[in-house]
């Protein structure tokens, strides 16, 4: 299947957000589309994917114009999409998930579930996805929703895939895995679209790479005949950030204080988990995903009780707190998951960015919110943190993936708390977000604030963190300094205990 798109664009209102972009999108191929946050990437796929209404241009399959009413239609065509924020229903197993809406009819009008089975076993075992069809999704990890996604994809028979930031948050194995899928089909002649921040993933995969800047297609080529740095400075209209250093200091008074805290999990509590966090210092927290580190975070913030141990914030013990009373204290969060815990999509920027500040006296008189001070700050975070959005009375869910990340980030690190912690702070966001973000991280690292960092990317981990905490099977396997971190001493750790990876970590 060749994919042609022709002189389309896309406009929301006043906003031009794809402005008249052709490319083609090959078979046997794996096409990676970059670009800033806003810059249109996702929108122009949502379009051809039939969930945009295009403003102008064409699209043509095989050089026959074609135009979809519906989702439906593109999936009729041939086309699939994993989105960036998984679609998939948490009561159902793997294979209901897969089959949804699709479902083989038996003689007597019942879903053929053998059947299901056996045809979605076989694509799984021809590109080597490995999942339990049985197993309800809300037992899965990221990765593996990720494949039950794709394999939803293959069991329509699309030979056109789109996935959105398909790397934001999976483990460097799961990633691994992605790209043999990957790989796999390309070798089975189907053509795949990447849409990813990731310039390292670009050129360990991509066959072509084009990049769009402000809803224009900026530079389109093939992977051989580019650099990193020309792909770079396609995004970002410029040179690339220089790499972030760390300033020596002492770190000042303990900030966080954990001691034997434990946490009930399904199998294996989480724990017995102790450290410290001072003043002044990034304590950051890797591991492969699923060992602990999502329960250790809703512990430390309120979100899930504890089963033994304490935590103390500033002195004080906090672990019978609610999360509101955490945050009044002098505690930060930044989750992971910005759509059901980072934002409330409904209500507008402004609403957003002033979350837990509308009791100051700047932002309230009695009862009554001051607006125009709530949108002032809006404003302020929006021009900062470089968000793309109508305004701050636009709603939070017209923003893209990492515009919403950029929002969240700047509210929680403009509280000016002693504690922030941060769960994959840069998760979907772009290349000069990242440098902002980790910009205001050690920003405020230096000016005495502590930083719990909690993150998959592990070159992010390496290169903020003073120390590096290391967590397998549920309790931490070893500390490394972050001066002496590498790429091979914290990975060892995070898949093995610190006495079978180097023996005694100090």
């Amino acid at each position: 299947m060749r994919v042609a798109l022709n002189d389309v664009s896309v406009r929301f209102g006043q906003v031009l957000a794809v402005d008249r972009v052709s490319l083609a999108i090959e078979p046997g191929e794996i096409h990676a589309l970059v670009g800033e946050n806003g810059a249109g990437k996702s929108t122009l796929m949502n379009m051809l994917f039939g969930l945009v209404i295009p403003t102008g241009g064409t699209i043509t399959i095989d050089g026959v114009p074609r135009r979809w009413a519906s989702p439906q239609d593109a999936i009729g065509a041939g086309l699939g999409m994993v989105h960036q924020h998984f679609m998939l229903q948490e009561s159902m197993s793997v294979l209901e998930n897969i089959v949804l809406c699709a479902e083989p009819v038996g003689r007597f009008g019942f879903v053929d579930f053998a059947e299901a089975r056996a045809r979605v076993g076989a694509i799984a075992r021809t590109h080597g996805i490995g999942v339990d069809l049985d197993r309800p999704l809300g037992r899965l990890s990221v990765g593996e929703r990720q494949a039950v996604e794709i394999l939803k994809v293959l069991y329509r028979e699309a030979d056109l895939l789109i996935l959105d930031e398909p790397t934001a948050v999976l483990t460097p194995q799961e990633k691994s895995r992605l790209f043999d899928a990957l790989r796999s089909f390309r070798a089975a002649g189907k053509a795949i679209v990447l849409i990813t921040h990731k310039l390292d993933e670009v050129m360990e995969i991509a066959d072509r790479v084009s990049v769009m800047r402000a809803g224009r297609l900026v530079a389109s080529s093939p992977l051989a005949d580019t650099t990193r740095e020309e792909i770079g400075r396609g995004i970002v209209g410029g040179d690339l950030p220089a790499p972030r250093t760390r300033k020596a200091q002492e770190p000042g008074d303990v900030i966080l204080s954990v001691d034997a805290l434990t946490v009930a999990r399904r199998g294996r509590d989480v724990g017995p988990i102790s450290f410290k966090l001072r003043a002044g210092e990034i304590v950051g927290i890797a591991g492969v995903s699923g060992n602990g580190q999502a329960e250790l975070v809703r512990a430390l913030t309120g979100l899930e009780p504890l089963r033994s141990g304490s935590v103390r914030l500033c002195g004080e013990r906090i672990d019978s707190l609610d999360v509101e009373r955490r945050r009044r204290l002098g505690m930060s969060y930044i989750p992971e998951d910005r759509q059901r815990m980072g934002l409330a999509l409904g209500a507008s920027v402004s609403e957003n960015a002033n979350a837990g500040r509308d009791d100051r006296a700047a932002y309230a008189a009695g009862p009554f919110l001051k607006h125009r001070a709530l949108a002032r700050f809006a404003r302020s975070l929006i021009d900062n943190y470089r968000i793309r959005v109508a305004g701050p009375r636009a709603a939070a869910a017209t923003m893209s993936g990492g515009n919403k990340q950029k929002l969240v980030v700047g509210r929680e690190l403009t509280r000016g708390t002693p504690l922030v912690i941060a769960e994959n702070p840069t998760w979907g966001v772009d290349i000069g977000a990242i440098d902002f973000i980790h910009g205001e991280l050690m920003r405020m690292r230096d000016a005495g604030h502590a930083i719990l960092l909690i993150s998959t990317e592990l070159d992010e981990v390496i290169a903020l963190s003073d120390r590096i905490l290391v967590m397998y099977a549920g309790e931490i396997s070893g500390e490394v300094a972050g001066g002496e971190a590498s790429r091979d001493r914290v990975g060892a750790l995070m898949t093995a205990r610190a006495s079978d990876a180097f023996g005694e970590v100090a």
